[in-house]
Parts: C-alpha cells; structure tokens; sequence
C-alpha cells in the first residue's frame, strides 16, 4: 500500500511538515515512510511530521497556546460532542434520536467554518431545520464565550490570524493529496505563503487492467473476493491488497466472517511463515463497536448494581460472568445461585437479593460487600470526573476484568476502556454535576466507536469504497459495483439551506458536482490497482462500466474447501438410550403425579426432570402468570367449600352471602404482599377477575343433578406401585348420597376429554387419584375454571354435570380399571428406567428438555429415512 504520489517522502528530509486530508491517507503515509527507512537499513529513525488535517490543525494551537494564553480552550471531539448534546437535549428533551442529530449539526457546524458560509442571512429562513440549527449554534457559541472555548469547527478559520500575527511559525508544510481545497484551506495557504507547498494525488497506473465479474448475490461477491485474495497472498505473500467494499460499515460483520472462512485456519502461521511484521493478515476499517466487545459489554453490565433496582436477566449475567473475581473457582455456586435468583421470578431485584442469592459464594459476597460500601457514599448529582472514579472503583471491587489472563485483543480492550474514562472526565469541562444515568449515557456515546481489526502493516486492506482516493495497491478487489448499490449516494446537510450550499459551491450541492464526485470516486477504484477487479449482481453500475475492460472473463482464484466443508464424516457409534438404569427409591421421591404425567407425556422428559433433575430455570413475570393464577383458583375455591361444604348448603346462600362469601375467599387466597403500585393494582384486577369466574362455577355446581357433600379439598394422599411411592395432593373429593365419590381436578385453562383416554393419556393427574382410593369412584372431571368459559369436563358413571363436556360412561367399570393399569404401566416404565424419546401430540410444547433430548436430531433422521 502506498501514495499514489511519486516523491513525497522527499519533503520530510527537507524538514516539512506533511498534511493529508484525512487521517487515512496520514496513516499510509506514516507507514510507507516507515516501509522506505527499513529498505535503507535503518531500525530507527526520527518520527516524521505527517499529520492528517484535523491533527495537523490541533498542533497549530498547541503552539499558539503555549505562545499566548489568550488563545481559547480547544474542545475535543468527545467535549464538543457532549455540548451540543446538551443544547439540543435540552431544546428538544423529546427528540428520537438527539446522538443522529448531534451528528448531523455538527458537520453542518464544520461545513459552515470549512466553506465560509455565512450563518446568518435571509436564505436560513426558507428551512425549518436550519433555523433550529441556526438557534442551536448561537446557543453554543454563546457558551463557548462566555467560557473561552473554541470548537474544531471553528479552529480552521483562526489559523491564519495565528499565522499574520506570528502566534505560530509554521515551516515548509505541504498539503498532499488535496483534490478540494475549501475556502478556508485556501485561506490557511494563503496566510502561509510560499511556505504552503500543494502537492497534488498523481496517479502512477495509467492503464490499469479492469475486469467485472457477475454473481447471484452479495455474499457471493464477497466470497469470491476473499478466494481470490487468499490466491494472490499465497502467490506472493509480499504483495499489497485491498478489497473495497461500498457502504463497508453495514456489509463488515459479512465481510470478516468470510475472510475468516477462506484463510482459515491460522493466519498467524501464515504470516510468520512469510516473513512479514504484521499481526493480522488483514486489516478491517470499521466494523463491530467498542461497546459491543465482551469485556466493555461486561464492565457497562456491572454498572447496573448501582442502581436500587437490577433487571433480573442482568442480575443473572452479573452472577455468570467470567470477568468477576474468583469466577473460575466458583462457577457451580454462582449458576446455582443464579437459579435462586429466578425462582422469585420478579422482573428486577435489589442488590440484597443479589446477595442472598449468592450466599454460598464467598468470594461474590466479598465483592457485593464492597460494592454496597462504595454505594452508601454516593450522591444523588456528581462531577463527571467523579463518576468516572466512582466506575473505576465499583469495577475495581468486583475484580474486573477477572482472574483468567488476558489475550492481546482484550488487554487493548481494557486500555481502551481506560481511555473512554478518562474522556468522560474530561466532559466535565462542559458539563454541569450530573446523576448516574445521565453520566452512563455520555460513557456509552463515547464506546459507541467502530473497532479496527488488523494493522497498517497487515497485506490486505479492507476499505471503504470511498477511501480509494490517493492510495495504491499491487491488486484490489471491488465489490458491490452493482446498479443498485453504486455510486453511493452524496448526502448534503440537511441543516444547511441547499441555496446557500450551492451558492458556496459545496461538493455535491449540484447536479454537475454530483457527476463530477461520482466519476472521482470511481476514477479512484479503477486507478487504485494495476489490476482490479470488480464484482456486481443483477447490472452492472454505468459508472464501473466505464473502466471494465472485459466482462465474465475467467479468473483464478483459491479453490479450497471452507471451514465447514474440509473436516471429513467421522463415523459415529450409536448407541441406543432408550431404557436407563432402574429407579432405585431410598426415599420418597418428590414429584407426585407430575411424574407419571411426564412419563406419560415422553418417558426422557419424565427421566431426565425427575431423575436427573433437569430443569428450566424460572423465569420472571410481570404481573401473575397463569400458575400463579391457577394456584390462586384452587386455593381459593377451597376457602369457598371450607364455608359451604356441601350443595344444599351452597343452594340456601343467598347471592349476596355468596358473593361476600366469595370475596372473602379471594382475598385470602390474593394477598396485598407488595406495597408497590403494579402489585397493588394486578391484585385488584386478579380478585375482580377471579369473583366473576368463582361465581360462574358455583352457579354450574349448583345445578348437578346428584348431591354432594365435599369431603376433602387438597388432601395430601400416597400412591404406590412396586419401587415408587408418590405423594400428590386430590384438588377435591365429593362424596354422594350413595357413598361412592367424585373427583374434580381445577384447571383454569381449557380442557378435554380426550386426555383422559388412552395409554399415555395427556392429563393422568385424576387417573392416579382414582387409582389410590379405596372407596369407588362414580365420576372424573376437570373443572376449567376459565372465564367465560366455565364447564366440567370429564367422564362419568351416571348424568352429574349439565353439557356435552361431561360424558356418561356406559362401560365405567371397564374404563376405570384400564386407566388403573395405564398409570400402574407408566409407573413401572419410570421404575424400570424407560427413557426412550418418544413424545405424544403437544408434549414438546411447552418443554425445557428439547436440546437435551435430541428431539429436532431424532426428527430429522426421520424424514431423512422416508
């Protein structure tokens, strides 16, 4: 990678000080002076004076700084930022998206300086947008005043004064590679005389040999780009590449992937192998954020403890994160203890129930203990300079970045954290004491920066298409040169009126300058290599079909097989786990009928919930999930039979008695537990809800057709087979003026007979409590409890409950005594150890055992047999 100007590297010897236009070309200018001194011989040398502009600019105050004292405070770019952050914020508290629009102000900002535009006038007034603008950029410069503080806006336009009144002595400085030169550039060359020297991009491929490639998408494109790269390196590992991609910051994660793909498995080796300094074979501009790399991610995550209350999925990852002390050595604790948390399944917690949770960890507690010390000692408003400390000790006592060693990448990660808090200090300089919030929030605009993988010294360059100005390659790579994504669009200020901008010439204001940037910016690519290649779908740009030479032609390219592709089948042994060891009970086994409905329902899920334990994790509700809500009817329909106990006393109530009765009931079973609002008011729609339904029930209860006493209600009962022994809990046992009994099972959602019926019925809950009592029973049902939506579902010897629900059983005997010896066969599969994956209909539903059972594998092998 080089200039693409002969020479240039003459002008340091000269004692010249080197200006590029962007901090890009800057970079390849440093490196490709470096790249020369090592050609001589040299292992070290003086650091050359090259500087993009805006770096370049900033030096030039340092000096008149230290000349004079009167020269302004320059803002850094985070500081100005954080101003009109401010301004706009507090103009507007309600706007969407105020960090887009601090963008979008502040290169209106520096386009107004760059181009001498005057910000006020009577073109402003013909734009909404720019008279908010013009408002918010007095209120800055009203604060920048009144402070002494200059902008980077506003620093090009101070040089040249600096430079007439001697404030500064410039040398010989020589602008390279500046194809546009703004107004006022001009004036900082004029003010310099003749010791401005322009030293113009001059190309050194004349003909360069351009060929175009057609595919069927863009992932193609890019797959081919990067074979086609992996093939040249391989030739000549020595040779500089690039790959241009349009719009790079949205096609990058796509575009890593896949060189990580094709030069797997080590470029290291490579590289090593080649006899070349850098560290990565290839370098990406842009990419991922900073604050999307795990460690930042888990530094912001940890600052949630300072808040009264933690999200709970946050509570959670804070307790399983590797990056917290001693998270190695206490690994099983803290998941366990992250199962603790979610059982009280409410959507946040306080930093108390975080340490209850992790009171079996030692070394957690010891990092809680200093974390809640440090939080007794926080105000409500603080510096930004004391936040900043306040987050670097909160992390400090959590032990982050943790015990294990660091790779390379995350010790820059860790500097780089370092740095951005150090920035947000800085901040302090404008802004006023802030809350915690407030100040997270300028932490995470200021992490919101792209990471750059890679180095100068890397063979591949990865750039945006835009970059190819004033740089040269031995070969390039372009993707995306299709119809539809090129040229990339030229986007003007939407703040600056697009009369004044036209009336100032700005780049793109025309549609003769649109042309003239377009053909630049593809003049660029094709000059970028002596050969280059491009690759579209669908059509072709017009512009890039300017410079092919040759369309469709064949190329070489490396034809190995990807990642996924090289690594051969290996044979695998299979082993049937249909039937694990017998169940050997050395005490109760809790569980109850749940295990023989899980049986029932998929021998594995029934093994693996109830012998190995394998359960979800709970997960928190906002308000009352329908368990809660379903444990709230049976307890209190059983405070309403407690009272009536039998149906001719639930006929003699009175409406008014039973509704108060009712009510009573509700309250018992809904308690007011919580002082909050949300509680207090999901309490009161969950009596007004439940009244309704209860009431609905009763009035269904009444109108059996056979009497009834309630004998028991949640009665705790035992079933045994051989092996097992089950403790369950009987919803409700009626027992009718003939002694035989009914049994009611509450469901409050919606039930049918069907699951009643069968092998392995779905619902074996009342099929085990019929086949635990002695005495016997005349009738089964479920009692769904659902609003609007109240019946008795079920089977029966004779005509109880009115409806199609409730079926009359002709061969009741012989049903009852099938379903004893379905759930004693069930019994004695989870005693014997059946454990086939074998669900019925609907089972996997609502399972949490899915990838432990293979289920999608055993599926697809299926339909691969058919």
């Amino acid at each position: 990678m080089r200039l693409a100007c002969p020479n240039w590297s003459s002008w340091v010897g000269k004692g010249a000080t080197i200006v590029a236009p962007t901090r890009f070309l800057a970079g390849v200018a440093h490196e490709e002076f470096a790249s020369e001194q090592l050609k001589q011989g040299r292992e070290t040398w003086e650091r050359p004076a090259i500087f993009g502009l805006d770096a370049w600019l900033e030096s030039c105050w340092h000096e008149a700084r230290y000349v004079s004292s009167a020269i302004p405070s320059l803002l850094s770019s985070a500081q100005e930022r954080a101003l009109w952050h401010g301004i706009i914020e507090q103009e507007h508290p309600q706007l969407f998206d105020v960090s887009a629009t601090v963008r979008l102000a502040q290169q209106a900002a520096r386009l107004l300086a760059e181009w001498n535009i005057p910000a006020e006038g009577q073109l402003w007034n013909d734009h909404a947008d720019a008279r908010q603008f013009q408002h918010w950029r007095r209120l800055l410069h009203s604060a920048c005043r009144e402070n002494n503080w200059l902008t980077r806006a506003d620093l090009i336009r101070q040089i040249p004064g600096w430079v007439r009144e001697n404030t500064i002595s410039p040398n010989i400085t020589v602008f390279l590679g500046f194809d546009r030169v703004s107004p006022a550039l001009e004036n900082i060359q004029t003010s310099l005389g003749s010791l401005a020297v322009r030293l113009p991009i001059s190309p050194t491929i004349s003909r360069p040999d351009s060929f175009a490639k057609s595919f069927d998408d863009p992932a193609s494109e890019i797959e081919f780009a990067a074979r086609r790269l992996r093939y040249l390196f391989e030739e000549n590992p020595k040779r500089s590449l690039a790959l241009f991609v349009p719009a790079l910051a949205e096609e990058a994660p796509l575009v890593e992937r896949t060189l990580q793909a094709v030069f797997f498995p080590s470029n290291t080796t490579r590289l090593s192998g080649a006899g070349l300094a850098a560290e990565s074979l290839f370098r990406l501009q842009g990419g991922s954020l900073l604050i999307d790399h795990p460690l930042i991610a888990s530094a912001l995550l940890f600052l949630n403890l300072a808040f009264p209350r933690i999200d709970h999925a946050a509570a959670g990852a804070i307790l399983r994160s590797p990056f917290v002390k001693g998270a190695a050595a206490e690994i099983h604790q803290r998941a366990l203890a992250d199962i603790d948390l979610r059982k009280r399944r409410e959507l946040d917690v306080a930093l108390r129930d975080v340490a209850w949770a992790a009171r079996s960890c030692p070394i957690f507690s010891g990092c809680l203990k200093s974390v809640e010390k440090l939080l007794s000692r926080v105000p409500g408003v603080r510096q930004l300079s004391e936040w900043s400390r306040f987050i670097s000790d909160l992390l400090a006592a959590l032990g982050w970045p943790g015990d294990s060693e660091l790779t390379r990448s995350e010790e820059a990660m860790v500097d780089q954290w370092k740095t951005q808090l150090s920035a947000l200090s800085g901040l302090g300089l404008v802004s006023p004491p802030v809350t915690l919030p407030v100040a997270l929030g300028h932490l995470r605009r200021l992490l919101s920066r792209p990471l750059e993988k890679g180095d100068w010294s890397s063979p591949i360059q990865v750039l945006d298409a835009a970059s190819a100005y004033g740089v040269e390659f031995d070969s390039a790579v372009v993707v995306g040169m299709s119809e539809e994504s090129w040229p990339i669009p030229v986007r003007l200020s939407p703040l600056i009126p697009l009369a004044l901008q036209r009336l100032h010439q700005v780049p793109g204001s025309t549609a003769k300058s649109v042309r003239a940037e377009r053909m630049r910016a593809t003049g660029a690519l094709s000059s970028s290599a002596p050969q280059v290649i491009a690759t579209f779908h669908e059509r072709l740009s017009p512009l890039a079909a300017d410079f092919i030479a040759e369309k469709n032609c064949e190329i070489a390219i490396w034809d190995g097989r990807l990642p996924q592709e090289s690594f051969p089948v290996a044979p695998l042994e299979q082993i049937s786990d249909a039937l694990a060891p017998p169940f050997v009970a050395n005490s109760e086994l809790r569980g109850g009928t749940g295990i023989i409905k899980a049986q029932s329902q998929c021998p594995f899920r029934a093994f693996a919930e109830y012998r190995l334990r394998a359960r979800s994790p709970e997960d928190a509700s906002f308000g009352f999930d329908a368990r809660e809500r379903g444990g709230f009817v049976h307890k209190a329909l059983e405070n309403v039979w407690k009272e009536l106990g039998s149906q001719s006393k639930l006929r003699a109530t009175s409406p008014d008695g039973l509704r108060a009765l009712v009510r009573a009931a509700i309250a018992d079973a809904v308690q007011l537990k919580d002082a909050g609002p949300l509680h207090e008011l999901s309490v009161g729609t969950e009596r007004e809800r439940l009244e309704e339904v209860v009431l609905e029930w009763l009035q269904l209860e009444s109108a059996r057709s056979v009497p009834f006493t309630v004998e028991q209600t949640e009665q705790q009962r035992s079933f045994e087979v051989p092996g097992l022994s089950l403790s369950m809990r009987v919803d409700r046992i009626d027992r009718l003026n003939n002694g035989k009994l009914i049994l009611i099972d509450y469901k409050s959602g919606k039930q049918s007979r069907p699951k009643l019926v069968g092998a392995r019925p779905p619902e074996p809950q009342l099929l085990v409590y019929a086949a635990s009592l002695d005495s016997p029973v005349d009738g089964i049902f479920f009692g769904q409890v659902k609003p609007r939506d109240v019946r008795a579902v079920g089977f029966s010897r004779s005509r109880h409950f009115p409806g199609l629900t409730a079926e009359v059983k002709k061969d009741w005997d012989a049903y009852i005594a099938a379903s004893a010896e379905a759930v004693a066969a069930l019994a004695n599969d989870f005693v014997r150890g059946v454990a086939e994956v074998d669900p019925i209909k609907g089972a996997c539903e609502y399972c949490a055992n899915k990838p432990f059972c293979r289920i999608n594998e055993c599926g697809s092998a299926v339909e691969e047999d058919e």
